[in-house]
Parts: C-alpha cells; sequence; structure tokens
C-alpha cells in the first residue's frame, strides 16, 4: 500500500467523525430551530446550499444515500423560509460553533488546519461538486472552527468518491448502506421505505470493493504530505478526534490546555 494510501486508511474515520458530527449536534438543532426549519430541511438546504437554487431532485442524485422523495419531501419548504445563501451561511456557522466547543484548548489546531488544508487544496474536482462547493466557503482565523470546517471538507472529498465508487461496483446507494453495522436502523433513519433488497455474500464483497476503491479515488489528495507529515496528521486527527467525541454531547467537561 502507498503512503498516501495508508494515510487515507488511518484517517478516514476520523475525517468522518470530526467533519460530520456537528450535523447531529445542539448547534445544529439550535439552527435549525432558529430558522424554523425541520432537522431534515435544515441539513439538505444548508449542506447543499453551496450548489446554489438547485432543485430537490438535483439535491437528492448529488447527496446519493437518501431517496429523492425523501429528499423532496424535505426540500419543501414554507413561504416564510429564510433565503438559502442565509441557510448555508449558518449551516456553516453551525459546523464552526461545534468546532469551537468541541476543540477548545487543542494546542494543535493551527498545525492541524495546515495540514488539512495542504490535502484539500490538491484535490482536482471532477465528479465531487459538494466538495467544490464547500472548499470555495470562506474559512475561519482561529483554530478549532477552521479545522472542523476542513475536515467537512474532506468529508465531502470522501463522501463524492464514495458514491461513485458504489455505483461503480455495481451496488445501489441502499444496498451499501445495508452491509454497514446497524444497516437496517440507518436506512430507516436515511428515509428508505421497505422491503429491503437482500444482502448477500457477494453485495458484503462489492461493498468492500467500493471501500477499497474509494481509498485509492481519495489517495492522491495525500499526497501533497511528506510521509512525515501524513504521520502527523493521523495523530492529531486521532486526537482532536477523540476530543470532539468527549464533548459531542452538552454537559460533557471541557477542560482548558486539552492535548495535542
Amino acid at each position: 500500500m502507498s503512503g498516501s494510501r495508508a494515510c487515507v486508511a488511518t484517517t478516514k474515520d476520523d475525517v468522518r467523525r470530526l467533519g460530520g458530527s456537528f450535523m447531529k449536534s445542539p448547534e445544529a438543532r439550535q439552527a435549525a430551530a432558529d430558522l424554523g426549519m425541520s432537522r431534515f430541511g435544515y441539513y439538505f438546504r444548508g449542506r447543499g446550499g453551496v450548489l446554489g437554487p438547485v432543485s430537490a431532485d438535483v439535491t437528492a442524485a448529488v447527496f446519493g444515500f437518501f431517496p429523492p422523495e425523501f429528499v423532496r419531501t424535505h426540500c419543501a419548504a414554507p413561504p416564510d423560509t429564510p433565503p438559502l445563501p442565509a441557510i448555508a451561511a449558518r449551516y456553516a456557522d453551525s459546523c464552526r460553533a461545534w468546532g469551537r466547543r468541541c476543540l477548545a484548548g487543542f494546542s494543535s489546531a493551527d498545525r492541524l488546519a495546515e495540514l488539512l488544508e495542504a490535502v484539500a487544496e490538491r484535490v482536482e474536482v471532477p465528479g465531487i461538486p459538494l466538495f467544490a462547493g464547500w472548499r470555495d466557503v470562506q474559512r475561519p482565523d482561529d483554530g478549532p472552527a477552521r479545522v472542523v470546517q476542513l475536515a467537512h471538507v474532506l468529508r465531502e472529498h470522501r463522501g463524492g468518491l464514495h458514491l461513485a465508487a458504489v455505483l461503480a461496483t455495481g451496488i445501489s446507494p441502499l444496498e451499501a448502506t445495508l452491509t454497514r453495522d446497524n444497516g437496517l436502523r440507518r436506512a430507516e433513519f436515511l428515509g428508505w421505505q421497505g422491503p429491503y433488497p437482500r444482502i448477500d455474500g457477494e453485495t458484503h464483497s462489492r461493498r468492500a470493493a467500493a471501500e477499497e476503491l474509494t481509498d485509492r479515488m481519495a489517495a492522491p489528495a495525500y499526497e501533497a504530505l511528506s510521509a512525515g507529515e501524513a504521520d502527523e496528521l493521523s495523530s492529531l486527527l486521532r486526537a482532536a478526534s477523540a476530543l470532539a467525541m468527549a464533548r459531542h454531547r452538552p454537559g460533557a467537561p471541557q477542560t482548558a490546555g486539552a492535548p495535542a
């Protein structure tokens, strides 16, 4: 395995947690309530706001892992819904606010942001519009918020590639979802209705192939880092992710002087 692919393999779970947990955070729930929107309405229109004023079907096509009718239902906005740029801006603010709360005191935040930025700027963007859109969003100056926003950017990078890999290996997004741990519960949460397709050994093999293909497609971006920087990125992401997950729920300890 190449050094860049090894870096992808060792960092992908922490990128997913650090770049996506804000979506289910108190900050995101409060923002949705403030805007008078449902949780999923805020999610689709906020996360997808970087695409511009597109239809629900376009949003469903880009997100990939939700049934189109579910996306249509939640993208149907009442007349008093704020304009899309305001929703997208608030969504970015939710991301940053979560980072500031959950990575407060993380002494290596600036360095981690620098490494994440090097990877994000190396990426070519064909076929991954959510990544391209989020990479263009202005980044905050403070380290904790910048880390989480950049982790979200790289989560969109992998997510877009993974959708392509799933389709390339001959399984549907629903089948890929059902092969995950707690796949049935996950599919229901994402809005899929039964009866569900049968998942057999062949489906699991194709899902594993999709994961491996995603790693290979993501790896070139990590060639922006030297071997030492790749190890540093892995270590810092692991520490940041562990700290953020410990603080994810309200009321968790917010210890000053958090470890690097």
